[in-house]
């Protein structure tokens, strides 16, 4: 049976009604199943396809073989409908909407499936390249509770072998992993598989020595020694402020309302006041004072969270346009807005898809006319996706050039207010969830 022969099926509602012809591609060559009765649903069969749900009839037995051509023929039969859409959506900008809006559906990729398609690639790409990054510069110098044990063990060997006069240093250094070993299991427990950088070991030692002061057994000679310890830390040490408020005067959320409830009630700070403090405390804790995995941590959220962003001002661009538009109501419903914006983010992440590789393609070759000529394609793909909008405008709502660059000039300066107001509330989000 050809490819493109045309099979009877039954469209199954309330009753059956009525029987439609339809191109369906057979990929499978599979022995069919002797038995008339769907493997899906259990329905009587009438045909190599099921009138239900649509399943073919073959026997169930699959090949390796078979599951690897399926797999690209499903493959090819995607790309070749994604190819042939992406070459429409960059080439002719607003025609696919065009096409969507008279109907002519089935040869183009869905733009549902196209932006989810898109976005997650573009996505996958841009946070792939940075993890990298990361890697590298979170490699050095990490430290767990092993590699100390390893360093003291190496250096009590060493003890037996020096000369007298470095004995000092050694024992010295041996005292020093003490301390580390015994603050880090202070701070992150025995069992804990974590490793820190030097910065952090010395803010766990920090911890444990103001977490000793705080002993009540401890003897004054201790307290005096932990007491100049601290000191330098002290006088050269930077507090964390946001907005006025120092959480690192509390090492607890407990504390910080003990010492509010004992203040008279017109010197406690306002509730607000006392919402973000607590929550800074509480950050400050979690992170063990490290102001750097904060912001790492915060950096990430954030990052993290362009896609929502990008989805959520998704509909809020179509509704720009809509208002914009709204003396061709009748001709341009919402859906068709959204359709064209759709298309629109569709193109936009394509083209910094191409930026970021382009980009990516220079740092690793290293060449000068070849990082001459990505640098001239990156700029042409900037300016190309700033004419992008000007153009689908004037390719779907066919309205005169003047017009359109006006309404193309508002669109891009309401969408930027947005755009702002969007990150202001995502920088939010990514710090509440630290």
């Amino acid at each position: 049976m050809a490819s493109n022969e045309k099979i009877p099926v039954l469209i199954h509602g309330k009753h059956l009604s009525s029987l439609f012809l339809f191109k369906i591609p057979l990929v499978s060559h599979l022995k069919e199943r002797k038995e008339k009765i769907c493997l899906n649903c259990n329905a009587d069969l009438y045909g190599r396809y099921c009138h239900v749900c649509g399943q073919e009839n073959l026997e169930p037995k699959e090949t390796v073989w078979h599951l690897v051509t399926h797999f690209f023929n499903d493959i090819t039969h995607f790309d070749g409908k994604f190819f042939e859409t992406v070459k429409y959506l960059l080439r002719k900008p607003g025609f696919l909407s065009t096409q969507y809006m008279a109907g002519k559906r089935a040869s183009y990729l869905n733009p549902i499936r196209m932006y989810v398609f898109t976005s997650a690639i573009f996505f996958i790409i841009v946070f792939s390249f940075r993890g990298g990054d990361n890697m590298v510069e979170e490699k050095d110098n990490l430290q767990g509770l092993k590699e100390l044990q390893h360093e003291k063990t190496r250096l009590e060997k060493k003890l037996d072998k020096v000369d007298k006069e470095d004995k000092p240093d050694v024992e010295r250094r041996i005292t020093q992993k003490n301390r580390e070993m015994a603050a880090f299991i202070h701070v992150y427990g025995a069992d804990t598989a974590r490793k820190l950088t030097d910065e952090q070991i010395e803010k766990a030692l920090e911890q444990d020595r103001r977490d000793s002061l705080l002993l009540p057994g401890i003897s004054q000679d201790t307290r005096v020694r932990l007491g100049k310890e601290l000191a330098p830390d002290q006088t050269n040490r930077t507090e964390f402020s946001l907005f006025g408020l120092m959480p690192d005067r509390y090492h607890s959320v407990t504390e910080y309302d003990s010492v509010q409830a004992h203040k008279p009630e017109e010197l406690r700070d306002a509730w607000m006041i006392r919402v973000i403090q607590r929550k800074l405390i509480a950050v400050r804790v979690k992170y063990h004072g490290d102001t750097k995995a904060i912001k790492e941590h915060f950096k990430e959220n954030f990052i993290h969270s362009f896609p929502k962003i990008m989805f959520v001002s998704l509909p809020i661009f179509a509704l720009i346009l809509n208002i914009l538009y709204f003396r061709h109501k009748k001709q341009y419903y919402y859906v068709n807005h959204g359709i064209f914006t759709i298309h629109v983010y569709c193109a936009t992440f394509i083209l910094l898809m191409l930026f970021v590789l382009i980009q990516q393609l220079a740092n690793v070759v290293d060449v000068a006319w070849v990082d001459v000529l990505c640098g001239v394609i990156n700029f042409a793909i900037w300016l190309y996706i700033l004419i992008y909008l000007y153009k689908a405008m004037r390719g779907f709502y066919k309205q005169r050039r003047f017009k359109t660059f006006v309404k193309y000039f508002i669109t891009c300066c309401i969408a930027f207010v947005v755009n702002m107001i969007l990150l202001l509330i995502f920088v939010l989000i990514s710090a509440i969830n630290l």
